[in-house]
């Protein structure tokens, strides 16, 4: 287990065993996912710098939530998860750029995302992700934001 402090929180992670999980955890392969991975680990060095601290890959998110708009996919959350714990009370946010990150035990509506972590983990929720659409085949027809929210939540 290793120790890091964030002003003042602090988190007990098992790099070793999050490097694992995300060497191994199952990817979607829905179009709004597949644009993601497309762009993601060139989307900011910053940010990219900040979950590997945790151990985190962050070309390989357990869940992103995100709406079509005029060829843009704009994600309304990115998720990953820590193997570890929280040792402070609360929830840890902070911005890197123009990214907006929340670190919690499951105290926010994101994080009961899917995942397949056996472990004691905790949430990262990365915020204010808005990507064009690269992918080689047509842009999809834009769902209704509703209609994304009712999936999303059917997903459990």
């Amino acid at each position: 287990m290793e120790t890091i402090k964030k002003d003042n929180f602090v988190f007990c992670v098992d790099i070793e065993k999050t490097r694992e999980y995300y060497v191994s955890n199952t990817l979607c392969d829905c179009y709004g996912c597949r644009n993601l991975y497309e762009q993601i680990k060139t989307l900011s060095e910053k940010l990219s710098y900040f979950l590997s601290e945790f151990g985190i890959d962050i070309c390989r998110p357990d869940e992103s939530s995100y709406v079509e708009i005029d060829n843009y996919v704009d994600y309304l959350f990115i998720g990953y998860t820590v193997t570890g714990w929280i040792e402070t009370e609360g929830i840890y946010e902070t911005d890197i750029e123009d990214f907006h990150i929340k670190i919690s035990k499951g105290d926010t509506p994101y994080d009961w995302f899917p995942n397949e972590q056996k472990e004691p983990c905790f949430f990262v929720s990365v915020e204010g992700i808005s990507l064009p659409w690269v992918l080689n085949e047509p842009f999809p027809d834009a769902v209704r934001f509703i209609d994304r929210v009712k999936a999303f939540f059917n997903k459990k």
